[in-house]
């Protein structure tokens, strides 16, 4: 049976139109190679080379062979060269799905990042609430989900990317602006601006206020964190929000102070449970994770964080 071995070898010797640079190119010993060429002789059932002066000269037929042999290796080399391309990410695509607190706050300067880094890659975001992100996933219309809440679906493999307390923002001139931490307590009687009861964290927010036996006027409700913070911007009251979006709003003109009782933000991965995820997935999720915990790290008042996989 003819083999890839064989067929190197015979190419190598018409190519380099000696034994010995052929054995050199393939750095293996001369009697190798003719050994190997005289194999695919009694395989093909004709003669190959003719030896003239010390040199070997292919036959007609040997040519015709060289004709598909050639083809064949124009398109290893394509192969190895997609391969190459793959492996160095300077090509691809990767899509995602994003929560809207990551995609508006966090991710475009990752993003423009780790695109000038592998510029042969396209990336395609979209924003969508927390669930809408799970479906997109668990229905493989993306290669990856982020996502501001960690649960169990068997639908979805979830890694988690980052943790962190959700901070109080209120107006500069707020009464409440002046202490380094706010308590719920201190929040008795106040305007507040609530996530909705879709979001994952809004029953932890609900249960410390009933735990504590606060009473909050709660004037208006949004799904989006970052709606609220243009909410308070506007002077409908204080509100709870994720980390990396209130930080986000300080630039901006609100006040960014821890809260006590602490209540945990998760940012989460999503990825197809019966699909594994591809390297490049994998290295732009690594390049998140450590974007986050900077981000997490420098806010005016440090928050603790958990990076794990």
């Amino acid at each position: 049976m003819i083999n890839l071995r064989q067929i190197e070898a015979f190419r190598a010797v018409i190519v380099h139109k000696t034994v010995t640079r052929a054995a050199q190119t393939l750095h293996v010993s001369q009697p190798a190679v003719s050994r190997l060429v005289g194999d695919l002789e009694f395989h093909v059932g004709f003669a190959l080379f003719q030896r003239h002066k010390g040199r070997l000269i292919p036959t007609p037929e040997a040519l015709a062979l060289y004709e598909d042999v050639e083809r064949a290796f124009v398109g290893l080399d394509k192969i190895t060269d997609t391969a190459r391309e793959i492996r160095e990410f300077r090509t691809g695509r990767l899509l995602l799905s994003c929560m809207p607190a990551l995609a508006l706050n966090a991710l475009p300067t990752m993003i423009n990042a780790f695109s000038e880094r592998h510029p042969g890659i396209t990336i395609s975001l979209q924003v969508h609430s927390s669930q809408r992100v799970l479906e997109w996933v668990a229905t493989q219309q993306c290669d990856a989900g982020l996502i501001g809440m960690h649960l169990v679906d068997p639908s979805v493999t979830i890694r988690p990317i980052a943790s962190g307390a959700l901070r109080l923002v209120m107006l500069t001139d707020h009464p409440l602006a002046s202490q380094s931490v706010v308590n719920i307590k201190d929040l008795e009687g106040e305007s507040f601006v609530s996530l909705g009861q879709t979001q994952d964290v809004r029953p932890l927010i609900d249960q410390a206020f009933q735990q504590a036996g606060i009473r909050r006027r709660m004037r208006i409700e949004t799904q989006l964190s970052s709606v609220a913070c243009e909410l308070v911007l506007a002077g409908a009251g204080v509100s709870l929000i994720d980390p990396i979006t209130a930080d986000s709003y300080i630039s901006q003109g609100l006040i960014s102070r821890p809260f006590t009782p602490e209540i945990p933000f998760h940012y989460s991965a999503v990825l197809p449970a019966f699909r594994p995820p591809s390297r490049l997935v994998l290295e732009f999720l690594e390049e998140l994770k450590r974007h986050l915990a900077d981000q997490l790290d420098t806010s005016p008042t440090p928050l603790t964080h958990n990076i794990s996989e």
